[in-house]
This record gives C-alpha cells, structure tokens and sequence, in this order.
C-alpha cells in the first residue's frame, strides 16, 4: 500500500509553488488622491505632477503626471498609485490649452496655479520642502486650491 503521506521531494514543491505564487500576487500600492478646488474657468486642461524627491521639482520631467479636459468650473479629483514616500504636486489650469504655463512680463503665473500644501509663492517658486508630503502605507487625501 502507497503512503500518502507528503515526502521531503513534496514538501520542496509545494514551498516553490507557493512562493512563486506570491511573487506573482500584485502589491497593492497607496493611493493618493488629490482634490483640485477653486476652477473657476472651462475649458482648456488641468495639468497635474507629481514629482519625487529626486526630482527637479517644478521642472518639465515629473515622475507621474494626468492631463484633465475641463468641461466647466468644476472642482475635480484625481488619482495616482504610489510607493510609499515623500512627494510634492504641482498643477495649472491650462486655460488655453497650449501647453505651457502663460506667465506675464515679471514672470508670475497668468492661468491659474498650484501646489501641494497650498503653498503661495511670494518672489519665487516654491522649494521641493515648501509642499512636501508623506504617503505612507495607506491611502493619502490632499487638496489643492488654485490661485488666480
């Protein structure tokens, strides 16, 4: 008679099937969810970025990035799906949708603009730390209001 119990050749299949198993079991990430208030024109796109410490905040190259049609003056919410870590988000309301952030002859903003943590530049544009946040291992909830 055969015996059904579990030899040690058994055993180490069973523990490569389960553990190549889990490998292939997605990682759930955190979701940051951004609330976008005070638009107050329609048309043209909301242009969000998101950008790692890593990064050159403000720059043209973010980490992640969603460009929202904007039907009408509305507030919007969005998403990103990130790995636990410290972020800083940057957004403008194109109201022309020409792709690039009108600004007058001193340099200020002409649509309107904003970052994480509300932060309102005075003389110059905000550091990577003026709108720093942390996304832990659970889901994260900003808002964001636009400045004219």
């Amino acid at each position: 008679m055969r015996s059904i119990l579990p030899t040690p050749d058994m055993n180490l299949l069973l523990l490569v099937l389960i553990t190549a198993f889990s490998a292939l079991t997605p990682v759930k990430m955190p979701t940051l969810t951004i609330d976008i208030t005070n638009i107050k024109k329609s048309g043209g796109s909301l242009r969000v970025a998101v950008f790692k410490p890593t990064s050159t905040f403000g720059g043209s190259k973010p980490d992640f990035h969603k460009i929202i049609p904007i039907e009408k003056p509305a507030s919007q919410r969005l998403t990103f799906e990130l790995e636990p870590g410290n972020y800083a988000v940057a957004v403008y309301h194109d109201v022309n949708n020409n792709d690039k952030l009108d600004k007058n002859l001193v340099g200020y903003p002409r649509e309107p603009f904003g970052f994480s943590n509300n932060y309102r530049p005075v003389l110059s544009g905000p550091d990577f730390s003026d709108c720093s946040f942390e996304v832990g291992s659970t889901n994260k909830q900003i808002a964001i209001r636009l400045l004219d």
